[in-house]
């Protein structure tokens, strides 16, 4: 078992719950649940294939940060910085400020504990 900080691993069950959240919405979209979306096909398409692209980079993330990889910390950290300025630039109502919440708490707990992210991994953790 890693010696990481609990604030590390509460990160891992925000980026979790994240690729849970662009899943679920990446279906919603393509089954044509969301009330929001035209109904053009090409749309929806494109729309449920970024949501769930996004969905599967956040798990590639969350694997690649496990093994203390430098670039997966910095492009995590990219990740929820730019979707939390799009939810901002967005209309928000209080679906996104849920996510937008769970888009920052990650961001300041990778920022808190970066030196355990950017350290390289010790052959006894």
């Amino acid at each position: 078992m890693p010696n990481r900080p609990l604030s590390i691993s509460v990160v891992f069950i925000f980026i979790v719950l994240n690729a849970l959240v662009w899943l679920a919405f990446g279906v919603i979209v393509a089954t044509g649940i969301h009330p929001a979306f035209p109904d053009q096909p090409l749309v929806k398409g494109i729309m449920a294939f970024l949501s769930l692209a996004a969905a599967g980079v956040l798990l590639t993330l969350f694997f690649r940060l496990a093994k203390r990889n430098r670039i997966a910390y910095y492009l995590t950290l990219a990740f929820f910085v730019v979707a939390s300025v799009l939810i901002v630039l967005d209309d928000v109502g209080w679906v996104d400020l849920v996510v937008l919440t769970i888009n920052i708490i990650p961001i300041i707990l990778l920022y808190k504990d970066r030196g355990w992210c950017l350290r390289p991994k010790s052959p006894l953790n």
